[in-house]
């Protein structure tokens, strides 16, 4: 049992190795995201411009974020928000971008477990909702079970 353990850590470690360092002509060399993902601010973010047939609901596209290895975007400053605004493109079909902002007992809550700290940023909480980036600079309050693209995210690797 024990081995089986150890080898399971080797594969995953070899895989960010991989994912991280991927080898090149002159030997390996690291970077702060994987290939595929966009790095600001210490955090590297997938866009997924899903088109209508593709697009999932909140929960979803949270299940999406977690099969590579992240989760959906948690964004802690303005730097961030700036950040992700900019990349909810407004694309013919895409009304908005889940982020990782859902109401929680009354409250904006973070799939993180961190609270909102900026309230200015969306409406009132409302249960049900879950919080969409738009383009333009505004996030949106929407049902969740509506269908949407997604932003994924997940801390930078730091070397």
């Amino acid at each position: 049992m024990e081995t089986k353990w150890k080898e399971d850590n080797v594969t995953r470690a070899q895989w960010s190795i991989d994912a991280y360092c991927p080898k090149g002509s002159n030997g390996r060399k690291c970077e702060a995201c994987q290939n595929g993902w966009l790095y600001s601010t210490s955090s590297c973010y997938v866009i997924n411009n899903a088109k209508n047939s593709n697009q999932k609901t909140w929960e979803e596209a949270r299940e999406n974020c977690r099969g590579k290895i992240s989760d959906l975007a948690v964004i802690v400053n303005e730097a961030q928000k700036d950040f992700t605004t900019k990349n909810s493109w407004t694309i013919t079909g895409i009304s908005g971008y889940w982020i990782g902002l859902k109401v929680e007992d009354g409250r904006w809550k973070w799939v993180d477990g961190s609270n909102l700290t900026n309230d200015l940023w969306i409406e009132a909480p409302v249960n049900g909702r879950c919080a969409t980036s738009l383009a333009g600079g505004g996030w949106k309050s929407v049902s969740c079970g509506e269908r949407n693209a997604w932003i994924c995210g997940k801390k930078a690797l730091s070397v």
